[in-house]
């Protein structure tokens, strides 16, 4: 129906073979010029399209680039900013670990004041318990010993009568002895008389050749020089003085242990009463309570060898150096026993320094403790003649037996009092108080240097704790008062660096160990503080270069870097 409709429209008839001649011409043109219209139009139209695409693409291009150099930019700001937040955040933490920093030393130094109070606080709690205690066991003794004052006075009552016995048998014998012997005198006079003159010629004779003799001795070079690094005179006669007594207190012991075991009435005794002595010091502990068995022990010991048991008398002046003679001719004696129990007792004591003391230095103040009471008893006090001494205005008006135990330093530590000689000679070695050991039987060889220095060590501690006691508030005398510690420090430190050895070093340091410096520091003051600063920073610094390189001397470099962190104490 389509195609016979459309063969039915104008445009069909027009087409027929008979009109196609008619219209042929201006309607194809009229075709032709719609085409080739229509086609420049698609082409204008693809024209303006890629036109279009181009400028599109183009704009797009010139945003993109717009947006690439935006972000570039918004990058750059960016990294900026967090440049600056970085730097922000650097400051930040480091005023934060400032903070925190401050924040922790206040902490610290609050914890510190804080314990520091705590243990004054504590140390003032057990001061006053311990005053306390001591109060109560001071009333105690005070009871005891009136107790055994009044056992005594009976037992001397009992011993008095029993001397006057024996002094009047005594007197009856010499009475007798004294009559036959005026006999005998009468009897020999003539015969006495006859030789008087031949006597006379003699003694002439050998008064003449005495004199001559003396002559020749005095004006005759002594053979024994001194020895180069000897000490000055003064201080050599004096430690020569304390060998001395040394020397005499062996023989003394040999004999009076021979003549024991001949008497009766001592030979039960003396044997527990010396285990007595030496097991006391050998007891003591850091409990002052406990302590003080062993005090009582010793005393009451001593107590009894002076007064309860009778043995031979020797005079005190024998024992004592000579520049703190007693000036009495002899006439002040002790008993021989407690002599002998004295010096088992410094013997003890000694021992104790040098075995105990080198490996724990804090075990030499309950030693110092004991040395102190005993050698302050007032029955080992005797009196001096100030009247006929030299110089006694300068000297205590009594005289203790510590010389007994200061012998015994003399003789293993006599750097103490200022001698010096070189260690690598035998005759040095012995000088400064080498100990020597036993090889075999007949054969003897000094000690190892690691041994010598542990003694030293003890020694050196042991010193101090004898030398630095307070007596402010005792009854009795200081046996030896911290002068001598200062004159021990000074000689040691005034030695010349050549003759410097490390034995001195060693006692130097020790000396200083445990609480010594706070002591020192507390009976000298400022003096005492220039002091410590001469001895352990100066006078290592003089010393060579060796020894300055030696272990001790570093120690002691330490121990006062020790000072300034734990005792706030600096010397710099």
């Amino acid at each position: 129906m389509a195609q016979t409709k459309l063969h039915s429209s104008p445009f069909s008839a027009r087409n027929s073979p008979r009109n196609r001649r008619l219209d042929e011409s201006p309607s194809r043109q009229l075709q032709f010029e719609l085409e080739r219209t229509f086609s420049q139009i698609q082409l204008q139209e693809c024209e303006r399209q890629k036109v279009y695409v181009y400028q599109r693409r183009q704009q797009q291009e010139e945003l993109d680039a717009k947006e690439l150099a935006q972000a570039e930019a918004h990058r750059t700001e960016l990294s900026l900013a967090n440049a600056q937040h970085e730097v922000v955040r650097l400051q930040a933490e480091a005023v934060l670990h400032a903070y925190l920093k401050k924040e922790e030393e206040d902490r610290r130094r609050r914890e510190e004041e804080r314990k520091r109070r705590e243990e004054e606080e504590r140390k003032r709690r057990e001061s006053e318990e311990a005053q306390r205690r001591a109060e109560q066991e001071r009333k105690a003794l005070e009871e005891r010993e009136r107790k055994e004052q009044e056992e005594r006075a009976k037992a001397e009552a009992q011993r008095q009568a029993l001397l006057e016995k024996q002094k009047a048998e005594a007197e009856e014998q010499r009475r007798k002895e004294k009559e036959a012997e005026e006999r005998k005198q009468q009897e020999e006079k003539a015969r006495a008389h006859q030789e008087a003159a031949l006597k006379q010629q003699e003694a002439e004779k050998a008064a003449a050749a005495n004199a001559a003799a003396a002559k020749v001795q005095t004006t005759a070079p002594t053979s024994a020089q001194i020895p180069a690094g000897r000490a000055p005179t003064n201080i050599e006669t004096i430690h020569q003085n304390y060998l001395a007594i040394h020397k005499k207190l062996k023989t003394f012991r040999k004999q009076f242990t021979e003549n024991v075991k001949k008497d009766p009435t001592l030979k039960p005794h003396v044997g527990d009463m010396r285990r007595a002595m030496r097991t006391s010091v050998g007891q003591l502990t850091d409990d002052k309570v406990g302590n003080r068995k062993a005090h009582d022990r010793v005393r009451i010991t001593l107590q009894k060898a002076l007064k309860e048991l009778p043995s031979p008398l020797v005079p005190v002046n024998d024992y004592v150096p000579s520049h703190l003679s007693l000036n009495d001719n002899g006439a002040t004696t002790i008993p021989s026993l407690a002599l002998y129990l004295l010096s088992v007792f410094s013997k003890a004591i000694i021992n104790a320094f040098v075995g105990e003391c080198a490996v724990n230095p804090k075990a030499a103040e309950p030693i110092g403790t004991l040395v102190a009471q005993i050698f302050s008893m007032a029955e080992l006090q005797f009196p001096r003649n100030l009247q006929v001494s030299n110089g006694a205005s300068n000297m205590p008006p009594s005289e203790s037996l510590i010389s007994i135990l200061m012998c015994k330093f003399h003789a293993s530590a006599p750097i103490l009092f200022g001698i010096y000689g070189p260690e690598t000679t035998n005759a040095g070695k012995l000088r400064l108080g080498w100990r020597l050991d036993n090889v075999s039987d007949d054969k003897k060889a000094f000690v190892t240097e690691n041994k010598h220095y542990d003694r030293q060590t003890g020694l050196g501690v042991g010193y101090a704790s004898i030398a630095l006691r307070n007596f402010s508030r005792a009854k009795m005398s200081n046996p030896w008062p911290p002068t001598h510690f200062w004159s021990s420090l000074a000689l040691i430190v005034n030695t010349p660096p050549s003759e410097v050895q490390i034995s001195h070093l060693t006692l130097l340091k020790n000396m200083l160990e445990n609480n010594a410096v706070e002591r020192f520091v507390l009976f000298f003051g400022a003096a005492g503080v220039a002091a410590l600063r001469q001895a352990v920073v100066e006078f290592p610094r003089k010393l060579s270069r060796e020894l300055q390189e030696k272990p001790i001397t570093k120690a002691m470099a330490l121990m006062v870097e020790a000072w300034a962190t734990e005792k706030h104490f600096r010397l710099d």
